[in-house]
C-alpha cells in the first residue's frame, strides 16, 4: 500500500506557509509493482506472497512470506556476476541541501556471509531513470543473517548537474557455489524527502485512503498558517 503523509517540519520566517516532509511507504501490497529498473545481472523481479524458495548460491533456502502484509519483492542475480542493483525509488525535483532518508527490510539468513543486502543511491537524470551521473553512496551496513532486517541511510542532496537520485538495492551473492543464481526478497520501502521533491515507485496511483491522509496533512498545514496569521 502506497501512504502519503505531509508533517508540518517549521515555519518559514515572515511568511505564514509551513514548509513541509512528504513520507511515501511501499509494500508491494497492490499486487503489481516490483521495480523501477536494474543494473546487471538482475532477473526475476516479482511481486510475491507466501512462502518462497529458492536458491543462495549454494544451496536452497527461503522466507515464510512477507515481513509485514501479505505481498512482498523479489529479484534475483542470474548469472552470479558483478553486484547487480534493483532500482526501488527515484526521488526527483530536489534542490541542493535537501535531505532524502529511505530504508527498507531485507530477509537474510546467512549471518556474517553471502547472499546480503545493502541500501545505496547513484545521481541521475531527472528524465531517464536509467541514466548514470555518479555514485550518491549509501550505508556501510548489510543485512544480518537473522531474518528480515532493517537497511537505511540518508543523503543531503548536492545540487550537482541533475536533481534526481535513484533508490538502490545492492545484491551480493557468494562467489562459489553450485548454481549460478541466488534470490533475495524485500519489502517495507519508506522514503522522506521534501514535499516540493517527488518520490516515485513502481506502485499504481495511491489508494482512496492515501488521499485522505494527504488532505488531511494538507489541512493541518492550513491551521498552522492561519493561527499564526492572527500572531
Amino acid at each position: 500500500m502506497l501512504v502519503k503523509t505531509l508533517i508540518a517540519a517549521g515555519v518559514a520566517l515572515a511568511t505564514s506557509q509551513a514548509h513541509a516532509l512528504q513520507i511515501l511507504d511501499y509494500g508491494w501490497e497492490d499486487g503489481v509493482g516490483t521495480i523501477l529498473g536494474s543494473f546487471g545481472n538482475l532477473a526475476d523481479a516479482t511481486n510475491v506472497s507466501g512462502p518462497q524458495s529458492g536458491s543462495d548460491g549454494d544451496s536452497s533456502y527461503g522466507v515464510s512470506g512477507a515481513r509485514s502484509g501479505s505481498r512482498f519483492l523479489h529479484v534475483a542475480e542470474a548469472p552470479l556476476s558483478g553486484t547487480p542493483q534493483a532500482y526501488l525509488a527515484f526521488v526527483t525535483g530536489l534542490q541542493a541541501g535537501d535531505l532524502v532518508s529511505a530504508s527498507f527490510w531485507g530477509y537474510d539468513s546467512s549471518a556474517g556471509t553471502n547472499p546480503s543486502l545493502r541500501i545505496w543511491g547513484h545521481y541521475a537524470d531527472a528524465a531517464d531513470i536509467n541514466s548514470y551521473v555518479k555514485s550518491a553512496g549509501g550505508s556501510n551496513t548489510y543485512t544480518d543473517g537473522s531474518g528480515w532486517s532493517e537497511l537505511s541511510n540518508t543523503w543531503t542532496f548536492d545540487g550537482g548537474a541533475t536533481d534526481g537520485l535513484v533508490i538502490e538495492a545492492r545484491l551480493y551473492s557468494m562467489t562459489v557455489g553450485g548454481n549460478d543464481r541466488t534470490d533475495f526478497w524485500i519489502d517495507d520501502l519508506r522514503i522522506s524527502a521534501p514535499d516540493h521533491a517527488t518520490i516515485q515507485f513502481a506502485a499504481a496511483v495511491p489508494e482512496p485512503e492515501s488521499y485522505a491522509l494527504m488532505l488531511a496533512g494538507l489541512g493541518m498545514m492550513g491551521v498552522i498558517a492561519r493561527r499564526r496569521s492572527r500572531r
